[in-house]
């Protein structure tokens, strides 16, 4: 009798200890956590996605727009964690979904370095990856440094460059990014001036007399948009006004970004 509880002790602590360090069933919902969590190497803990994430494998479901998730959506992905930035909700959502016990985490999306870098930790730390955050952060700390390298180096009669952030999709209009946004402190970082930051704000569809009006030094666009474009040839085609400039040189920042230069 003493052994058969024993063994009955023994397998309940097997099974809390199975619970505390399995991999986490996330649901995923915005489209930089998405990417966070792949080059974290967390991807095979994602089971949904919203409608803002692409990944490569296309049996993932997903829950709909970040903004506006559902209880039943998640809840029936039967996930352990749901990882979004501030935007994801609505609040009334997110709550119920705590009181039915999963982990609901909210990750800030201040537009600036530090807050990058504590996301990532904070991502790692969910899904057991840390080992894969400091070769991360590295990466991100050299490609900045690669950025200003580029950015003071160029020959320029003016005393600051000028940047754009395009966000564009096959089909879409082009949007640029204004103020209290991510790609507007890249573009600070590298020492240059975003010239949609004094009349935009977030995201605002670009028309092509805007561009020719911003006059800008170079862009950055997402290297994700560009492979589904097809390439520069795919950006030009969706933005017809590049067509008309001359590219000069080109820096990979995956996963994120890629810099495109040109003489104006």
């Amino acid at each position: 009798m003493a052994t058969a509880a024993v063994r009955l002790i023994t397998l309940f602590l097997t099974l809390i200890s199975f619970s505390l360090y399995a991999s986490p069933r996330i649901v995923s919902a915005g489209a930089s956590v998405t990417d966070l969590l792949v080059e974290l190497g967390a991807q095979s803990h994602i089971v949904g996605i919203d409608a803002t994430s692409q990944l490569q494998d296309k049996d993932i479901p997903s829950v709909g727009y970040h903004r506006q998730l559902a209880v039943e959506g998640v809840l029936s992905l039967s996930p352990d964690l749901l990882l979004g930035s501030n935007e994801m909700g609505p609040a009334p959502v997110l709550s119920t979904l705590r009181d039915t016990g999963v982990n609901v985490v909210t990750l800030s999306s201040a537009p600036t370095v530090d807050a990058l870098k504590q996301r990532i930790h904070t991502v790692a730390d969910l899904t057991e990856t840390q080992a894969n955050a400091a070769p991360l952060i590295n990466t991100i700390d050299d490609q900045l440094a690669t950025l200003k390298s580029h950015a003071s180096s160029a020959e320029r009669n003016t005393s600051a460059l000028k940047g754009l952030f395009l966000l564009v999709h096959q089909g879409r209009p082009a949007s640029v990014a204004g103020a209290n946004t991510t790609p507007n402190s890249l573009i600070n970082l590298l020492g240059a001036t975003n010239p949609a930051a004094d009349s935009v704000t977030s995201y605002k569809p670009l028309s092509s007399e805007a561009l020719l009006g911003f006059n800008p030094d170079f862009i950055l666009v997402m290297q994700r948009s560009l492979d589904q474009l097809g390439g520069i040839q795919g950006l030009a085609d969706a933005v017809p006004l590049l067509s008309s400039t001359q590219l000069t040189n080109t820096i990979a920042l995956s996963p994120w970004m890629v810099v495109y230069w040109w003489a104006v």
